[in-house]
């Protein structure tokens, strides 16, 4: 019973980073054929909502339900031993740092620049 309650868990957290990040995929490219601030500027906004409200709930639900079903079914750090399970974390990890170090200090700026923009 537990195991399928963590699959599930896991399953919804990678449909909502599925969903969050085809969002702001559609947002990105509404942004690029925008000519006027104030439509880039609501690309921009929207970007920060889909990734705020959707991608990282998604990434902390696949996160908290992926280490609990490691933990209790794969013993822990034995996890190493199963290659496809070690590429995963792996890949989660270098995904996780990647996302929130360069993705979102981008979006942070891009942002901030609009909003000044918009003041001017």
């Amino acid at each position: 019973m537990t195991y399928d309650l963590l699959k599930l868990a896991h399953i919804i957290g990678a449909i909502l980073i599925g969903a969050g990040l085809i969002g702001i995929w559609i947002c990105n490219l509404r942004s690029r054929q925008s000519c006027e601030l104030a439509c880039f500027s609501e690309a921009v906004r929207n970007i920060a909502v889909f990734y705020d409200g959707i991608v990282v709930p998604g990434a902390l639900i696949l996160l908290a339900s992926g280490i609990w079903m490691i933990v209790e079914f794969f013993g822990g750090w034995n996890f190493v031993a199963v290659p496809w399970l070690a590429g995963m974390v792996f890949l989660f990890a270098f995904e996780f740092i990647e996302g929130n170090i360069i993705t979102r200090l981008y979006f942070k700026r891009l942002r901030r620049l609009t909003q000044e923009a918009l003041r001017l």
